[in-house]
């Protein structure tokens, strides 16, 4: 993810899954609406820290609802996040705004830095993200003289491009010069508590060394710093290659857990049909989505209130103990228990026996069981800051936060972030603009919905029933489009039907629709499924995320809705 490598390249450790919102004098809302989406983690934490008078900054194409909030509201153009970042460091260089004993004693890079962002002045990069000049100015300087202070990214509108990494890269680095690293208000590196055990570490092998060589070449893996990081989780892209080429070598089975990639994954067509040439496609599902109709077996698994887990993804100093509620249908099993079932079935040797076991050794660092854990509900460790300067630096390979990566260098990647324009833009591509004039943005997150479920349950479907397509009231005006009308949203891959949701929170030159509809239309996942629209052809080179945050469009009515059953 973006979000994290971004930050674990510049210095150690990933600035998006601890900031301080509460603590924070100055709150920096980055392409993340935190009404929709990470709701839980951060809405009551900002709204703590501005009934203590913190400031807001909001940078978003539309005009949420904590936008309408903020003392600054940026409706930046989509895809040119990075610009927009390398020019507020211009500014806090420039002016002096920076953290100078800081960036003195624990950084290297700050001449190349310096010099690099000369070419990124504020009038060039209004130009560049329709952001006027002098609000980028006042953006930088009150980030910079309300300290310490937080930016919060996400997981969606700064990964979803092709210069996400170089955009979460530069936006590590803003937090670094303002000395926002491992403070109270500021990013917190909160440790890992179970470790290799943990949720987010064990993504990863390159610390541990669990994979033999042959294995690491075998990964399906697709940008420069995902290869070099050692991820161990498959690139779609790289499989879907693999299933229809054969290249590097064929995959023919595939398990697909909690996974609808037919209606999520970028391009649903080309992804639906290379699935189709699987030997073999097995879902497991709580429903029946497009993606389990095609499948050769459907597994029936429990509902997070019927199984127990350990909690510790984004819980910051905490873990925390999910107990089982209910118990499941028999017919019913839960992830853990399939997989430890076909690794018996396969004689895989050194795998866990049960469930129990799992868990009990996730908790092995902490000498104490499953069963010990629950009656505990969590586990809390202390909060110690500044430990850079307590270990003798940050995890990187200089120990020091690296504004000029040189070891991005030697694997080919840019050592300063360098802004680049989307594949598909006015700018990159205007003759293309001329055929599809708008810019479309998609994956609005809708409270009520995770991703392309929960669609079908009655008391959710009720908050929005219908997919919903924002788009300014002049632009709809120039092409006859009332509000409540259904609409043909079209690229250069295909067309799909929203309802026109006349709204003057997007700039008349951008759209911007939901992901993840499907259900209740018949052959809904290519009718009313954004993701019909979107390309994954052309890649971020580091970490291999799409553009579907940046496509060009054209809107039309629609002269028949799509069929609903």
């Amino acid at each position: 993810m973006p979000g994290h490598t971004g930050g674990v390249h510049t210095c150690g450790f990933s600035i998006l899954m601890d900031p301080d919102f509460e603590n924070s004098k100055c709150v920096v809302l980055w392409g993340l609406d935190v009404e929709a989406a990470f709701r839980a983690n951060y809405y009551n934490r900002i709204k703590k820290a501005r009934n203590n008078g913190a400031r807001l900054i909001v940078i978003d194409p539309r005009k949420t609802g904590i936008a309408k909030e903020a003392d600054i509201w940026m409706q930046i153009r989509p895809g040119t996040d990075c610009a927009l970042a390398l020019g507020m460091i211009n500014v806090m260089i420039n002016e002096g705004l920076y953290d100078k004993g800081f960036v003195e004693k624990w950084t290297v890079g700050f001449d190349k830095l310096k010099a690099h962002v000369q070419e990124y002045n504020p009038q060039k990069v209004a130009e560049i993200t329709w952001i006027p000049a002098d609000k980028i100015e006042e953006a930088a300087r009150m980030y910079a003289e309300n300290s310490p202070a937080s930016i919060g990214t996400g997981a969606g509108g700064l990964c979803q491009n092709i210069n996400v990494f170089q955009a979460n890269r530069a936006i590590a680095i803003l937090v670094s010069i303002a000395g926002n690293l491992d403070i109270p208000g500021g990013h917190i590196n909160h440790p890992l508590i179970l470790k290799d055990k943990g949720t987010m570490l064990s993504l990863y092998d390159a610390p541990f060394g669990n994979l033999s060589a042959d294995q690491i070449k075998k990964r399906l893996s697709i940008g420069r710093i995902v290869r070099h990081d050692g991820l161990m989780v498959a690139h779609t892209n790289a499989v879907l290659t693999a299933i229809r080429e054969g290249k590097p070598y064929p995959v023919k089975t595939m398990l697909a857990i909690a996974a609808n990639p037919v209606v999520v994954k970028e391009n649903s067509e080309f992804v639906r049909d290379t699935l189709m040439k699987l030997d073999f496609l097995v879902v497991a599902d709580l429903f029946m989505t497009p993606t389990a109709e095609i499948a050769d077996i459907v597994l029936p698994v429990v509902h997070w209130s019927e199984r127990d887990e350990v909690i510790d993804a984004y819980t910051k100093n905490y873990i925390f103990c999910h107990r089982k509620i209910v118990e499941p249908p028999e017919e019913c099993w839960e992830d853990k228990k399939i997989l430890i079932e076909i690794a018996k079935r396969l004689g895989m040797e050194g795998f866990w026996r049960s469930v129990e076991e799992s868990l009990d050794d996730r908790l092995k660092r902490l000498g104490m069981t499953f069963r010990e854990f629950s009656e505990k509900g969590m586990v809390e460790v202390p909060i110690r800051y500044k430990k850079h300067e307590q270990y003798g630096g940050f995890k990187t390979s200089s120990k020091k936060v690296e504004l000029y990566s040189d070891a991005l260098r030697q694997i080919g990647s840019d050592p300063l972030p360098v802004f680049r324009e989307p594949p598909e833009s006015p700018v990159s591509n205007p003759e293309l603009a001329k055929r599809y004039p708008l810019i479309l943005i998609t994956g609005i997150k809708i409270l009520g919905y995770f991703h392309s479920s929960y669609r079908n349950i009655p008391r959710l479907r009720k908050m929005c029933p219908e997919p919903l397509l924002e788009i300014h009231p002049d632009s709809a005006r120039e092409r006859g489009i009332s509000d409540g009308d259904w609409v043909e949203i079209e690229t250069e891959r295909g067309i799909v039907k929203h309802k026109a949701k006349l709204t003057e929170d997007v700039d008349p030159r951008v759209v911007a629709a939901p992901h993840g509809w499907w259900y209740g239309y018949k052959d809904g996942w290519k009718e009313v499924n954004i993701n019909i629209l979107t390309d994954g052809r052309i890649l971020d080179p580091d970490v291999g995320s799409s553009p579907v945050k940046g496509l060009l469009c054209q809107v039309r009515k629609a002269e028949n809705p799509p069929v609903p059953i």
